[in-house]
C-alpha cells in the first residue's frame, strides 16, 4: 500500500475512534445512571455551598457576640468608675431616640 493510503486509513480510524467515544459518552449521559450521578454531584455542590455560608454566618454571629460582650464590659467599667448607670443606646429602624427631639 502507498503511504498516502495508509495515512488516510489511520486518519479515518482515528476519527472513527473519536466519534465512537463521543457517541458512547452521549449514550451514557442519556442513561439513568448518568442522571443519578449528576443529581448526586449537584446535591453535593449544594451542600458545600450551604456549609460555607452557614460557617460565615456563624463567624459573623460570634464576632457580634464578642463585640457586645466587650461593650458590656466597657459599660460596667464606666459604671464602676463613675458610680452612675450607663445604659446602651437604643436605636430604632428610624434612627436614634434622642432626648432633644
Amino acid at each position: 500500500m502507498r503511504t498516502e493510503t495508509i495515512d488516510a486509513l489511520a486518519t479515518a480510524g482515528s476519527r472513527t475512534t473519536g466519534g465512537g467515544a463521543v457517541v458512547g459518552f452521549l449514550g451514557w449521559l442519556a442513561s439513568s445512571q448518568a442522571i443519578g450521578l449528576l443529581g448526586i454531584c449537584i446535591a453535593l455542590l449544594g451542600a458545600l455551598v450551604n456549609w460555607y455560608y452557614k460557617r460565615e454566618a456563624n463567624r459573623r454571629f460570634a464576632a457580634e457576640a464578642e463585640h457586645k460582650r466587650q461593650e458590656r464590659e466597657l459599660r460596667m467599667e464606666l459604671m464602676r468608675n463613675s458610680g452612675r448607670p450607663v445604659f446602651p443606646r437604643q436605636d430604632t429602624d428610624w434612627g436614634g431616640l434622642e432626648a432633644d427631639e
